[in-house]
């Protein structure tokens, strides 16, 4: 591919945006850490953050691949139609995380101290109001979900980016105008600040208020049986920041935050190409399946997951090279960072394998979901689990931190392997049944239909 031609190519603009917002995402987070320094307090805010975090993903993580598809597929019965999609999808949404904050925020609080011990001591009465204010964000964090997907789904992803982009403009001004330094709740209410105006700007347009009635119950039915199989599946593999924080924590001073830095890094470049390149795709995967391509479904999730990884790692080998050039020149601002973190690099470099193993297994769970196969994602994904674990497990207490991402990123690699396996033979499954019905010989009755015809 030539250099004109990689400017030209369709996913380029969204790439671009995507890109910069996580460059975005990434300055807040070396801004906290300019705040907090890693340390307690950095401890501290991370620990609050996870379960949230794990909850609402839980709950709404599969929004993302479930929704495109349901879109697609929505347009093509009816015109209008989509419309109803999205703001049911948007009332559940809603509704759904006001319901799971009222429920679940005393159990967290109350679960924080008997999880993370070693940090109660520094500032338990924090914890609330960085769960709440956090809730909150992951609220509005999953309505910017539902109609970025709308976006994704009617063919404008640089909109959906722009839409993000903005919002993090507003949480990173918020962010250098205070000093959360000794109240940690104000650092996530610059991220529902964010999210508010992404949720409003840039405006999807006119034609996105109306909406018909009596699609309600058929939309939250198929909501709810297409979410089930992967909130279940979500539980299992989302919970792992969590059960991830509970081992670091059990190291060094530092250790949980150097740990959840590097692995938002990695979910970072993930996301980047998740939301620049393979969620655009995935209208076209959905489309290739409603047409029974199955053969040009194979290639096309083979392609969507190579060019992932590449795209990926291009990436971070830029920002690699970027590091590099810094800290041979001293750059001041910089210099605490490598400091910061230079002993433990790696650690940084052993979780390679998460952000390989993440993206295949993303290219493959997605074509599973365009085929309705969420419960064999679930068979496949609590068939993982106890492995991932073992790993995880073993490689912490054998060589701390570092054996902690090595387990990791094994277990992402053998979980991708496994959703790539599943998914050759469900699509295997469907060419055999259009081969035997696209051979099968007439019998009489179609036989004698075809005379009178």
């Amino acid at each position: 591919m030539n250099l004109s031609r990689l400017v030209r190519w369709k996913y380029s603009p969204s790439l671009l945006f995507s890109g910069a917002n996580t460059l975005c995402s990434v300055v807040f987070q070396f801004a906290n850490l300019a705040m907090l320094r890693v340390g307690a307090r950095s401890d501290l805010y991370f620990a609050s953050i996870v379960m949230p975090m794990v909850l609402f993903t839980i709950a709404f993580g599969a929004l993302n691949n479930v929704l495109i598809p349901m879109f697609v597929e929505a347009k093509a019965r009816e015109k209008g139609e989509e419309l109803s999609v999205f703001w049911n999808s948007i009332a559940v949404t809603f509704i759904g995380g006001l319901l799971l904050l009222v429920v679940f925020y005393y159990p967290m609080v109350y679960l924080f101290p008997l999880l993370f011990r070693k940090l109660t001591w520094i500032d338990s009465r924090q914890v609330g109001q960085v769960i709440l204010t956090y809730s909150l964000y992951q609220v509005l964090f999953c309505i910017l979900a539902v109609k970025n997907c709308y976006l994704f789904a009617q063919g404008h992803p640089t909109s959906a980016q722009v839409s993000v982009f903005s919002g993090w403009l507003i949480s990173l001004f918020m962010l250098w105008s205070i000093h959360p330094v000794h109240n940690l709740g104000q650092i996530p209410l610059c991220l529902v600040a964010g999210n508010a105006l992404a949720v409003v700007f840039p405006n999807i347009g006119r034609s996105i208020f109306s909406y018909r009635r009596g699609y309600l119950r058929a939309h939250l039915s198929s909501l709810l049986h297409r979410n089930s199989p992967l909130i279940v599946s979500g539980s299992v593999s989302r919970v792992e920041p969590l059960f991830d924080g509970v081992l670091a924590s059990l190291c060094k001073e530092g250790s949980l935050t150097i740990y959840y830095f590097f692995g938002r890094i990695m979910f970072y470049l993930s996301t980047i190409t998740f939301s620049g390149y393979m969620q655009p795709e995935q209208k076209r995967l959905s489309e290739i399946a409603s047409n029974e391509r199955w053969n040009v479904l194979r290639l096309r999730t083979r392609d969507v997951a190579l060019r992932s990884v590449i795209i990926s790692l291009v990436l971070l080998g830029a920002g690699v090279l970027v590091l590099e050039l810094l800290y041979s020149l001293r750059f001041g601002p910089a210099m605490p960072y490598f400091r910061y973190f230079n002993d433990d690099l790696p650690v940084f470099f052993l979780m390679l394998g998460y952000l390989v193993g993440m993206l295949v297994g993303l290219a493959y769970s997605n074509s599973l979901f365009v085929l309705r196969q969420e419960r064999l994602f679930l068979i496949v994904t609590i068939s993982a689990l106890p492995l991932g674990a073992l790993l995880k497990f073993f490689g912490a207490y054998e060589y701390k931190l570092r054996g902690l991402a090595l387990g990791t990123s094994l277990y992402w690699l053998f979980y991708a392997a496994v959703l790539a396996v599943a998914f050759s033979w469900s699509l295997g499954k469907r060419v055999t049944i259009s081969e035997a019905v696209g051979c099968r010989p007439a019998n009489k009755l179609e036989t004698e239909l075809g005379s009178v015809k």
